[in-house]
């Protein structure tokens, strides 16, 4: 069956449909929230905000979600957006005549942002000395339904991308499994595009539940970590930036609905049901029905030890999709680099993942100490602090994750590091920075395989990576990052990187 057309006639129906078919099956009772409800403790409910017009607002009370959906933690409009000349606002457009500010107080959040990579292969692999470039452009537009005074803690988001020169990335120099620029793999893996990537619902429910349906990246949401979890201003390779077991269950992008429910700040459970096949150059509704769906369940404990706030994470994920290949996200280079992938007639598939990030050390001493001081900071300087980001420290990292090696490509892998915001140049609070180790381990039935055909792969595929995130002006910031990939391809040598990433907020 052919991939059904993009006409609004053809996607409103089906759309509906499947949205209230999820809501019916996970047995959620849609009630909006009530904008006139008392607040309770920080150990109970949140105390609710309400926008001007009298309606709870996700902007407003939970800013955190939308950092959440674009893997990016600022918004035109958030508490923290810095108006004034082109060197100290926190976007280059700023607000021009007003108008921004104008669109806020109807609800409509617009942010435009460009990411430019420069870089080589310095030396290793299977290409080096040549200067790679290519870029990124991200579109968002948040229409928030509690601030435009329609029902409470709803919200629409949409979300675009355009690359660039995005077969001229450092990936097929460097010859590794998982690629070494993550980024230029979106929207559409070798291909200068642009797409309509992602539209979706959030619904905040009673008992601090939110639910969310439409085509949406829901690898990003599932698998967060304080410390290495953006291409764009923190680590570039795959490895350090999300398990890549995740990608043989769920593509970058697709349909999907989700539970999310956080009954306190320590504790956090979502539930989802996705389908398995998708991608982001076409709306693909057909793959909804298809029978191909992945589940997925996550568990998070957030605790504060000794004053340092830390995640702990568990994932679940099965898929009904019989694989007909060793799974892998299609991203991933093996196909392209073997020439084959070989066949694995299986029933199902699933995997465990785990991650954590905890902070070792907070300016001030603690998080309870950073802020009170933060919000003494804000209330002498408005929208200067760090309100709704993690604070500044440094913190260590880690992930670890296991699939069946007799259907998965990678049936094992490990990542760990440290990193921060802030706290390396004294006064360089809003820079990031961080080191980390990635390993994959390849299946040894897929290896046995490859052997018989001449194609030989290690065990593992081994990268190490620094980078240093510089704030040249808060809408401006820009990466310095090394690479070493030891690739589990056998005939490629050690790979040494050197890249720079520009990151522009519009």
């Amino acid at each position: 069956m052919k991939p059904l057309t993009t006409k609004a006639s053809d996607i409103l129906p089906k759309m509906t449909f499947v949205i209230t078919l999820s809501i019916c099956v996970m047995g959620l009772h849609t009630q909006s929230l009530k904008a006139d409800e008392p607040g309770k403790s920080a150990d109970e409910t949140p105390v609710v905000k309400t926008a001007e017009k009298g309606k709870v607002s996700l902007a407003e009370v939970a800013p955190e979600l939308y950092y959440e959906s674009r893997r990016y933690p600022k918004f035109y409009g958030d508490d923290n957006t810095v108006h004034g000349d082109i060197l100290h606002r926190s976007q280059l457009l700023g607000n021009p005549k007003g108008l921004r500010d104008r669109l806020v107080d109807i609800g409509i959040y617009l942010d435009v942002g460009i990411t430019q990579f420069l870089g080589a292969n310095v030396s290793g692999g299977v290409k080096d000395g040549k200067i790679r470039n290519n870029g990124t452009a991200d579109y968002w537009l948040y229409f928030d339904t509690g601030k435009a005074g329609l029902w409470p803690g709803g919200s629409l988001v949409l979300h675009g991308e355009t690359s660039w020169e995005a077969d001229q990335s450092i990936n097929p120099d460097v010859g590794s499994l998982l690629p070494a620029n993550y980024d230029a793999t979106m929207p559409v893996l070798n291909e200068s595009t642009s797409t309509f990537s992602q539209f979706y619902i959030m619904q905040a429910l009673p008992a601090n539940t939110i639910f969310l349906a439409g085509r949406a990246d829901w690898a990003g949401f599932a698998e967060q970590n304080t410390f290495a979890n953006n291409m764009r201003t923190q680590f570039s390779y795959t490895g350090l930036v999300n398990n890549p077991i995740l990608g043989a269950f769920v593509p970058y992008v697709t349909w999907g609905a989700g539970v999310g429910w956080m009954p306190n700040k320590e504790h956090t459970f979502f539930m989802g049901a996705l389908a398995t096949d998708g991608d982001a150059n076409t709306i693909a509704l057909n793959t909804i029905f298809n029978g191909n769906t992945t589940y997925s369940a996550q568990y998070q404990y957030s605790p504060t030890i000794a004053g340092r706030p830390g995640n702990y994470r568990i994932l679940s994920a099965y898929t009904s999709k019989n694989p007909r290949d060793f799974s892998i996200d299609k991203r991933h280079l093996i196909g392209q680099i073997l020439g084959v992938v070989p066949v694995a007639k299986k029933s199902g598939n699933y995997s465990v993942l785990a991650n954590f990030d905890q902070y070792l050390w907070v300016k001030e001493g603690s998080v309870e100490a950073y802020e009170r001081k933060l919000r003494l900071k804000e209330s002498s300087h408005p929208g200067h602090a760090r309100q709704h980001l993690p604070p500044v420290g440094i913190g260590i990292f880690a992930r670890a994750g296991w699939a069946p090696n007799d259907r998965n490509v990678i049936d094992q892998f490990y990542s760990f590091g440290i990193g921060g915001y802030g706290m390396i140049i004294p006064g360089r609070d809003q820079d990031r920075w961080g080191i980390g180790w990635s390993g994959t381990h390849i299946s040894d039935d897929l290896r046995s395989i490859t052997r018989g055909l001449r194609k030989g792969l290690d065990s593992f595929e081994h990268a190490f990576e620094a980078f240093y995130n510089f704030e040249v002006t808060p809408a401006a910031h820009l990466t310095m990052n090394v690479q070493v990939v030891d690739s589990a391809l056998e005939f490629f040598d050690t790979a040494t990187t050197a890249s720079f990433r520009l990151q522009l907020d519009f």
